[in-house]
């Protein structure tokens, strides 16, 4: 079992009282928070060890082209025929991207707080509705705006470009550089208790934290070929793009962003209602399947314990042709 680096978990505690007095946070012209100038040495410290170790998760990817959506007719799957039954993932198309680096993890409520802490703002997860699921290395259940000036905002601290991913360059990196891949996983294929949680295994995570809801916990099981946790493991992951059903028959070749506008964006990855081992093999093809998400649900008034963006997170993507490190 490969675990991600514990690091945020040796300072997570004393964030917990450091933002209880947030105000609202400074913002750039972009709309992005800005990282508070008045830092203490301990808290300049923890920003310091934090973004080393997010430049540290980024993997290289080099661009290329390869054949987006569904790749029935490629391979012997279905005799040649669709994959999938959803008309939003055809026709199969071309696309070409430029290198980037990808984040190996979604992004937990440790690195969100640290975040919070820097730039001034509420913790994530601190409301009601999310208390009972929150944890160190929990994936944080974000919103899609929350999720962009995350990780435009961890850009300007490392000094590169970055946002959320395009679905051609989540695509691309969960299938190994556009291989015929269907589940991203370590081998290609779903093993439970071994490369996927079992639905054992998720009811003992709730267990532990104490609440009937399943939780998502990162970087338990092994990373793809491409070094990536958790492209089929808990929460679905926010993309930049706009949803719109018949994209795919009009998106441009090269380092396509999605329509221009929209009311839902793209998620990929799935969520943790139905990531158990068995249910991911029985709905299968976890590369191709693009999943339509309003970017800022509204909570549950009814129902305090119910959260709508519990099942996205986060995982950041630099634009830069060159790797990181």
């Amino acid at each position: 079992m490969t675990l991600k680096p514990l690091f945020v978990s040796l300072f997570i505690m004393p964030l917990f009282t450091m933002t209880a007095c947030a105000k609202e946070p400074s913002v750039d012209s972009d709309g992005i928070p800005k990282t508070r100038s008045n830092l203490t040495a301990d808290e300049q410290k923890q920003l310091n060890d934090f973004l080393v170790q997010q430049k540290e998760n980024m993997r290289f990817i080099e661009g290329g082209s390869y054949e987006m959506g569904d790749f029935g007719s490629k391979v012997t799957i279905n005799g040649g025929g669709p994959i999938r039954s959803e008309r939003d993932n055809k026709p199969l198309h071309k696309v070409t991207l430029d290198s980037f680096s990808m984040n190996a993890y979604k992004a937990t409520y440790g690195d969100f707080d640290i975040y919070s802490m820097a730039t001034g703002q509420e913790k994530v997860g601190m409301q009601e509705n999310n208390t009972r699921v929150r944890g160190v290395d929990v994936a944080a259940g974000i919103n899609w705006q929350t999720a962009q000036h995350y990780c435009q905002w961890l850009g300007q601290q490392l000094e590169v470009p970055m946002n959320l991913p395009t679905e051609a360059q989540w695509e691309y990196a969960a299938r190994n550089r556009g291989k015929y891949v269907l589940f991203p996983t370590d081998n290609g294929w779903i093993n439970g208790g071994r490369n996927i949680a079992t639905y054992d295994e998720l009811n003992e995570l709730s267990s532990k934290y104490d609440t009937t809801l399943k939780v998502p916990i990162v970087g338990l099981y092994p990373p793809s070929p491409l070094g990536f946790y958790d492209l089929t493991n808990q929460n679905n992951e926010w993309m930049t793009d706009w949803y719109s059903e018949d994209y795919y028959a009009n998106s441009p070749e090269h380092n396509p962003q999605g329509p221009k506008t929209g009311t839902e964006k793209v998620v990929r990855s799935v969520n943790v209602e139905w990531g158990d081992a068995q249910n991911v093999r029985a709905n299968g093809s976890i590369t191709l399947m693009r999943i339509k998400r309003l970017p800022n649900p509204p909570l549950i008034d009814d129902n305090p314990r119910i959260n709508p963006n519990r099942q996205t997170s986060a995982r950041c993507v630099a634009n830069r042709q060159q790797a990181l490190n």
